[in-house]
């Protein structure tokens, strides 16, 4: 899958742009207000937008990374096969939210798409696009993760390990102990 390991390190850089750029507006709007007496009219506006679009890039990046915020308490108790199933119920949970949240950006998009922002007059359709895009591999994703979740619990394969730092193209050996301390 060459093609979404480049994707992959596409919206990785995105989202270091994002954040990076983030963080520079507001730096520049406390640096302006406190030190200038000024404010910038743009920053706030730039600054939510930039914010939402981190969420739903990120948000997208993290199903396929298999990194969201998971309990484990129960889990990690079950055997291979539950754990499987889990993955595969916390999957379709995932799956069923996740396509509410992309039929209401396509009617978002469809509706929004030539509004301009009040400050910037920046198009609306851009952010509007990008978040249905997002929506759209988050829903892919998502849906690849309940598969092979739902293919490892039928055939009883064993449960790799997955999380931070352990996206299912790190996860460890099957006879490793795991990370060393």
């Amino acid at each position: 899958m060459r093609a979404e390991a480049l994707l992959l390190a596409a919206l990785g850089w995105l989202l270091i742009v994002l954040l990076a750029g983030m963080i520079a507006v507001v730096f520049l709007q406390v640096l302006s207000r406190y030190l200038l007496d000024a404010s910038l009219i743009w920053s706030e506006e730039v600054a939510r937008l930039l914010f939402i679009s981190l969420i739903f890039v990120g948000a997208a990046v993290l199903a396929r990374r298999r990194e969201h915020l998971t309990v484990t308490v129960f889990t990690d108790l079950l055997p291979d096969r539950g754990r499987h199933v889990a993955d595969a119920l916390a999957s379709l949970v995932g799956l069923i939210c996740s396509s509410y949240l992309l039929r209401g950006a396509w009617a978002t998009f469809g509706r929004e798409w030539d509004q301009r922002t009040p400050a910037l007059q920046f198009p609306m359709g851009v952010i509007f696009g990008l978040i249905l895009a997002s929506c759209a591999l988050l829903l892919f994703w998502l849906l690849l993760t309940f598969l092979v979740s739902a293919r490892d619990a039928v055939t009883g394969a064993p449960h790799l390990r997955v999380g931070p730092g352990m996206g299912p193209e790190t996860a460890p050996d099957l006879d490793d102990d795991g990370p060393k301390p």
